[in-house]
């Protein structure tokens, strides 16, 4: 009978250990897994060295552009003739190059049209666009043989172009505007046409064939532009001639050349005294839009532009424009143009009439926080893309009011430091510039004007969508990336852990210089998101590739849990016992506020190396005595997933422990 009554009470304990073991959440997390001794992020070498800086030998190609190109305004055709100058600065020599050719992605059968990436319905566009290459002349003389690829084309060069050697040739070409297309919208439409009631709103962009980069990481990069995935170009220097009918008001990226010729006498006064004039000068107001007198009398004109140490090249023409301009001083002292144009339906004061305020104070904030802009002049251009950047100009939506107009004014010309500044593979990393540009954005908006607007944070996800299982990494090429979780991952989920790695894991103190090391070390140049990362380390001097892997090449989630909780008994030990166990892959610091029950108050902030050890983590007050209170991240600053079991109390109606699950 004993023998019996023993193995029954074994086994009734068994049953006991056993379904407290089922009812005890398994953790997920491996140390292991995040703090491994072997790093994903890459050996250093001469041309980018392992402190995430450019090395001795980091070298990048360049690529001059002169371009004559017309706009017939009845056709609605451009054509050009463009001169490049391709400088080989790479190791060895080249036998042929690759361009990119955008339009052609609005050419039937296109990868991007049948890939259904960037529309916003099933149905087929009709569509009538993409180059026509009328001729190629090496060294501006010999008939090149080249081969067109979807939004490629390669051109074999008659002889290698050995390193440190340089190749001119020249491209006649020309395109019709994509706008016949019915029952289908581009989502991602970068050149297009805005009806107005005084006249048509040309937005050019992507106009002209483009080299691709030649780089270290990948050779020639010749990603298809499928829609999603933007840009990855060469820096160099451009001279753009625009021709077309005199009624037509031209902006562009570049610093205009010949202004004398170009505007009526009135015009070339107010905008000389806009260079120099701090409150908005109107170069043409809006009631001499209609008035012929406000263009110069001759057929057409030729607009002459200059543009220095930039990636592309954009510009802006209608009959339909207000025109106004301001003088915006940096901290430096260096000054530039600000320039706004709209047409009449957008002048309204929650709008566009505030265009001149948001391009002084973006330019001026970014300036001083993070890089000098380092344009003459910043153009702002009203148009029906509800917002894209090139160097020096933006066009932004006609639309837009209140604070969405702020937001989309901030955030394009935000764009300027990423990726115009620091320029960054778009095409495979989109979020090296949208999702850094939205941290920035978040900072300025609220020191813009007293914290008038909200900003883009108005439309976001809470923060545990943006760790749900649905949601792809961060490190996701764009073009795979569905495009209802295009905005949340690449800009607000980035910008997010920017912040929280700022505020919470490092400081302000330790983070703003080294973000402003970053784009200082890779201004003007081609950095990875690992000399991203490695930069970050190393000039914090901190381990940060738990937070890498786990953010950005993982979408883990957080979960840090109360698992127990010891109050002291007498006789024994003054201080209770608090363990914490991390149930999800990822990791964080630690935030634990304790409340006594004689009504003192404690608050820990433990380091992420708590966790090398393992999942469980155990510590005690600092003080003596019975707790009656225990909460893990007060003040929601961390993306814990689930907030229901980071708190413990003590019951009022039941004086026992309670741990909230």
């Amino acid at each position: 009978m004993k023998s019996f009554l023993l193995s029954f009470c074994l086994f009734l304990s068994y049953l006991s250990v056993s379904a407290q073991l089922a009812e005890k959440p398994k953790t997920k997390y491996k140390a292991s897994e995040l703090f491994s001794v072997s790093s994903f992020l890459p050996l250093g070498n001469s041309y980018r060295l392992a402190t995430g800086e450019p090395g001795p030998d980091y070298w990048q190609n360049q690529a001059d552009y002169k371009i004559d190109v017309s706009l017939d305004d009845k056709t609605e055709i451009i054509s050009g003739i463009e001169t490049i100058t391709y400088y080989n600065n790479s190791p060895r020599e080249l036998n042929f190059l690759w361009l990119q050719m955008d339009q052609n992605v609005y050419k039937k059968h296109s990868k991007g049209l049948d890939s259904k990436l960037f529309l916003s319905s099933n149905e087929d566009p009709r569509v009538e666009g993409g180059f026509t290459i009328e001729s190629i002349l090496l060294n501006n003389r010999d008939k090149a043989t080249f081969t067109i690829h979807d939004t490629r084309m390669r051109i074999e060069l008659a002889e290698p172009l050995a390193s440190g050697k340089k190749i001119s040739f020249q491209i006649e070409y020309n395109y019709k505007f994509p706008r016949n297309f019915k029952n289908a919208d581009f989502n991602v439409n970068r050149t297009d046409i805005m009806p107005t009631k005084n006249g048509n709103i040309y937005s050019v962009a992507q106009w002209y064939p483009r080299l691709c980069v030649l780089d270290d990481v990948t050779g020639w990069n010749t990603l298809p532009y499928l829609g999603n995935g933007e840009f990855y170009l060469e820096y160099g220097n451009f001279d753009v001639n625009i021709t077309l009918p005199s009624a037509y008001i031209v902006e562009a990226s570049g610093d205009l050349l010949n202004a004398e010729e170009v505007l009526t006498n009135v015009q070339l006064e107010r905008w000389k005294k806009a260079k120099s004039s701090s409150e908005k000068v109107s170069i043409r107001t809006a009631e001499e839009v209609t008035d012929p007198a406000s263009r110069p009398s001759k057929a057409f004109c030729t607009w002459k532009f200059k543009l220095n140490s930039a990636r592309d090249f954009a510009w802006t023409a209608s009959k339909s424009f207000v025109w106004e301009g301001q003088e915006i001083v940096l901290a430096s002292g260096k000054k530039v143009l600000g320039s706004s144009l709209y047409p009449v339906e957008s002048k309204l004061s929650d709008s566009w009439e505030r265009s001149g305020e948001y391009i002084k104070f973006t330019l001026q904030y970014f300036s001083k926080m993070w890089y000098e802009y380092p344009y003459n002049k910043a153009v702002n251009v009203a148009s029906n893309l509800d917002g894209m950047e090139y160097p020096g100009l933006v066009f932004c939506a006609a639309k837009d009011k209140g604070n969405m107009y702020w937001a989309v004014v901030n955030h394009e010309l935000g764009h300027t430091w990423f990726p115009m500044i620091v320029g960054s593979n778009e095409r495979k990393h989109a979020w090296m510039d949208e999702g850094f540009n939205a941290f920035m954005d978040n900072l300025a908006t609220k020191n813009f004007n007293g914290g008038e607007f909200p900003g883009y944070p108005e439309i976001d996800v809470p923060v545990k969508a943006l760790f749900a299982d649905s949601l792809a990494p961060i490190m996701t090429r764009p073009d795979v990336i569905p495009g209802n979780q295009v905005y949340t991952i690449q800009y607000q989920k980035v910008a997010y852990l920017l912040t929280l790695l700022r505020e919470q894991i490092l400081g302000k103190d330790q983070f703003d210089p080294a973000f402003r090391k970053y784009i200082s070390d890779w201004a003007w140049k081609h950095p990875t998101p690992q000399d991203f990362f490695s930069s970050i380390n190393n000039s914090t001097g901190e381990d940060l590739n738990w937070f890498w892997k786990s953010m950005f090449l993982e979408n883990y989630k957080l979960d840090q849990k109360i698992t127990r909780v010891v109050n002291p008994q007498t006789g024994k030990s003054k201080k209770a016992l608090i363990t914490i166990e991390n149930m999800e892959k990822a990791v964080m610091p630690l935030f634990v506020d304790i409340t006594f029950e004689n009504g003192a108050k404690e608050s820990h902030h433990f380091p992420v190396e708590i966790w090398l050890q393992g999942a469980s983590y155990s510590f005690s007050p600092d003080s003596e005595g019975a707790i009656s209170k225990v909460v893990i991240d007060q003040k929601n600053v961390f993306p814990d997933v689930r907030n229901d079991n980071n708190i413990w109390e003590i019951n009022a109606l039941n004086p026992k422990h309670k741990i909230r699950k």
